[in-house]
């Protein structure tokens, strides 16, 4: 029934004073059928002559605030097909209108069709993955400079950018270290740390001296590079330690 309400068209026809159609909506027109247009005629010439008492104790109802809901209704029986009527009165300062809503009564034991079943979803092709990093895009004072992968002792994040620490120094990345992690050679690289990306090349041990690991890396002053504790079995495995 829910359904049947909100899919059913409503026919609209406005009346002026003298009873004549002024405005009319497409549905209105489809429900009576009629092979002239409405717009412009009497609403007396649009019912036989033995329909027109009915039809004036439906526009007397309309302007009578205190009358029943009933008397406002009326049905309209067309061929294979019942119109139901409700009348309305609409003023606007010293002009009074009357509009008319128009419902198609559905037959007896019609059951109103379900919706239609909404097509399936399409999948959302996933993105390619980006390509491996042949080249690390660095900013020297040269400007930027393509860095070979391997000259990377370890990655550091900085902000939405990365730090690459190398035998030479530390230069500014404008990759983020998540990219960097997918880009990289995971074979070689490893996220040691949320904030570090290690390249295992250069590292020459694992400390645990203060209770925390760490790699030792082959560099210059032997940087050391934090490792987290939910990342070191994941490691130990790697290793094979």
């Amino acid at each position: 029934m829910e359904y049947t309400l909100q899919h059913m068209d409503v026919g609209l026809v406005l009346l002026d004073g003298d009873r004549r159609v002024v405005s009319v909506n497409a549905a209105a027109e489809r429900m009576v059928g009629r092979s002239r247009p409405l717009l412009g005629a009497s609403l007396h010439d649009l019912h036989p002559p033995g329909s027109r008492a009915k039809v004036e104790l439906l526009l007397a109802a309309a302007h009578d605030p205190n009358s029943p809901a009933a008397a406002g209704s009326m049905m309209v029986a067309l061929p294979g097909r019942t119109i139901v009527v409700k009348a309305s009165a609409l003023r606007q300062g010293d002009a009074t209108f009357v509009a008319l809503m128009l419902f198609e009564v559905p037959k007896p034991g019609a059951v109103a069709e379900p919706p239609p079943l909404a097509p399936p979803p399409i999948a959302e092709l996933a993105p390619e993955p980006a390509p491996p990093l042949v080249k690390l895009p660095i900013t020297t004072r040269q400007g930027v400079v393509l860095l070979d992968p391997t000259a990377a002792v370890y990655v550091q994040a900085n902000g939405h950018y990365t730090t690459v620490h190398t035998a030479e120094g530390a230069f500014f990345c404008s990759l983020s270290l998540s990219e960097l992690e997918t880009r990289l050679d995971g074979r070689q690289f490893v996220r040691a740390h949320r904030g570090y990306i290690v390249n295992l090349r250069h590292a020459r041990a694992v400390d645990r001296s203060d209770g925390r690991a760490a790699f030792v890396m082959a560099a210059p002053g032997s940087p050391r590079v934090p490792v987290s504790r939910g990342r070191i079995e994941q490691l130990k495995k790697l290793l094979a330690l």
